[in-house]
């Protein structure tokens, strides 16, 4: 009896011993899972880390970005180890977000979408290197001069070296009309972007295209023959149990009471809601981060050659392998130091998505918010990686010093970075503050003697001497390339500091010799002269606004932008007729213009 007590015992303490064990991994010693959570809650961190400054916490920053719902799942050895929602679905309804809430995914949709499109090419239905026009049916791509030497591919489209137009898409609001994909992809009625076409020869360099991305999905439309959001179910959202996602445009009733409403970065509810995508495979797809995390867990498990649930091992490598600089066919690679992580993110209108996950470790995250501001989910990304020691993921802590005020006082004066461009820099008592031109300043804080960052930008400047002190700044990107600036005297003017002076012909004709002998600078940039004339015309300096939009007209006199940046310039002038004239040239370039043909209403019904 007392032999049988003893082995009793024995068991007992054995089967404690085993359970704490079992605790004790399961939860690890910090506390468990929920003590985690909470650490992440509290510890969102910014692009540029500093010893000693207070992390926030996710309440104080989705109140400061004015994110009304967000939601996360965070990825622990191959498997889903939590899933959390926070905030409200939608500022009217103020229903709770749940961690089965749809988001929007806006392009990552486009890795899900890669994905159904390589399994056709598994099953030998299209290959990655023929002309996408052997499989296009409806509607086929034009060629032109630059598909001469080399037809686009559906390698080409899924990573983005086809020399296609058209970057992203806006949607359509509710209660509009939604056109066809021939319409897309042609920029006719009732689409309101351009048309998609080749610009430059398909395989010489990257270029982002969700154009792109939509002739891919028309392809498997046409080679399938069924319904874009049944092949993608039956393809890889069926096969990876992602119950919460569907490609269906627009989202049906019973789907919609699931989903959120997307948000503007001032916390009003987007018109309508919520926006429809025809381009579905660019930006059509609402899910959850938890379907999210199972589509990249699948990813991660078949590159290590563990599941083929809908890819081999050889195919998934395509996604996650560069074709082009940092770029597969479909994700994005991240090398951080000798680790590689591989992601995307998305945007549609009110929604905004991050994924990142470590190629090989079976360790990530999603984020998804109801809101223009995504910056949040990167503050929450760090967060995770700091709580889980992501691999060399973490840019490193900066310490700051302290120099005295003649130590600064070298560093002071004018840096040119481009043509019209000069960063000036000066000490305002003990700090040191750099103005960029046409920007806002921002401070230069020191690690070392002649090294500082910034908060805001995870940049490195570093001030290099010569015989007559600092002779230029050297700019150092997170990827490690640098860039040099020289210093110039206060004398050499740049054309934008002509045109403030008041010095309007100067400025244009100094402006002409840089399209002149530098035509692609970023200095004469179309978008750069339209933001600079609208800086002005909303100053009032209505000489100067009109001198950068006709300038610009000058260098680019093909695009129906310049003509109705001008209408408006000449609008708030006064000169009406001018101002017709300008926006009925832009409407005749494009007829899809609302803006112009507003403006042209108003004119001429005064």
């Amino acid at each position: 009896m007392v032999f049988m007590k003893a082995n009793v015992c024995k068991f007992l303490l054995f089967t404690h011993l085993f359970l704490l064990l079992f605790l004790f991994a399961a939860y690890g010693q910090d506390g468990g899972v929920d003590v985690r959570i909470k650490r992440v809650e509290q510890g969102l961190l910014p692009s540029v880390l500093i010893k000693g400054e207070p992390a926030w916490t996710l309440e104080e920053r989705m109140k400061h970005w004015k994110v009304p719902g967000l939601s996360v799942a965070v990825i622990k050895d191959f498997k889903v180890e939590w899933a959390r929602a926070y905030g409200i679905k939608d500022i009217d309804t103020k229903e709770p977000v749940t961690t089965e809430t749809l988001f929007q995914a806006g392009s990552i949709s486009k890795p899900v979408a890669a994905m159904v499109a390589l399994r056709r090419v598994q099953d030998g239905k299209i290959a990655l290197d023929e002309n996408i026009n052997n499989k296009l049916v409806t509607w086929k791509l034009p060629d032109n001069e630059f598909t001469a030497k080399k037809k686009v591919t559906l390698a080409n489209l899924l990573s983005h070296t086809a020399g296609l137009t058209v970057h992203g898409f806006p949607g359509y609001a509710a209660g509009t009309n939604v056109p066809t994909l021939p319409q897309v992809l042609d920029g006719t009625e009732p689409a309101n972007t351009a048309a998609v076409r080749v610009n430059m020869e398909p395989g010489t360099k990257f270029r982002y295209s969700g154009g792109g991305t939509t002739i891919a999905q028309l392809a498997i439309i046409d080679i399938e023959k069924k319904p874009y959001p049944q092949i993608a179910k039956e393809t890889v959202l069926g096969p990876l149990n992602m119950t919460n996602s569907t490609y269906s445009q627009p989202l049906p009733d019973d789907w919609r009471k699931k989903a959120g409403s997307g948000h503007r970065g001032d916390g009003a509810l987007v018109t309508g809601k919520i926006h429809v995508y025809p381009e579905m495979a660019a930006a059509g797809l609402w899910t959850t981060p938890t379907d999210l995390a199972k589509f990249a867990i699948e990813v991660q498990l078949s590159y290590t050659g563990r599941s083929n649930k809908v890819l081999s091992k050889a195919m998934t490598e395509k996604m996650v392998t560069p074709f082009m600089e940092d770029v597969g066919l479909g994700f994005f690679i991240n090398k951080r130091g000798s680790n590689i992580y591989f992601g995307h993110d998305g945007a549609d209108e009110g929604f905004r998505a991050l994924l990142m996950v470590h190629r090989e470790k079976g360790y990530g995250a999603v984020v998804m918010a109801n809101s223009d501001n995504g910056q949040i989910m990167g503050e929450v990304l760090r967060s995770i990686a700091r709580e889980y020691n992501w691999d060399e993921f973490l840019p490193p802590v900066n310490e700051i010093i302290s120099l005295d005020t003649t130590k600064l006082d070298e560093y002071t004066g004018r840096f040119q970075v481009n043509p019209d461009r000069i960063l000036t820099i000066a000490r305002e008592e003990s700090k040191l503050v750099v103005r960029p031109t046409a920007e806002a300043k921002f401070e230069l804080l020191p690690i070392a003697e002649g090294t500082f960052i910034r908060r805001d930008q995870n940049l490195k400047y570093t001030f290099v001497k010569g015989a007559a002190g600092v002779s230029e700044l050297q700019v150092t990107l997170p990827s490690g390339v640098n860039t040099t600036v020289p210093k110039v005297s206060a004398d050499a003017l740049i054309p934008f500091e002509h045109l403030s002076a008041g010095n309007i012909e100067k400025a244009m004709e100094a402006y002409r010799q840089i399209k002149k002998e530098k035509p692609d600078n970023a200095a004469v940039a179309e978008a750069r002269i339209n933001g600079l004339g609208y800086s002005f015309l909303r100053q009032k300096k209505l000489p100067e606004a009109i001198a950068y939009f006709k300038l610009n007209a000058e260098f680019y006199p093909q695009s129906w932008n310049v003509y109705d940046s001008l209408g408006d310039a000449y609008m708030a002038n006064g000169d009406r007729e001018l101002a017709i004239a300008n926006f009925k040239k832009s409407l005749e370039m494009n007829p899809k213009n609302k803006h112009g043909a507003e403006m042209l209403k108003k004119l001429t019904t005064q």
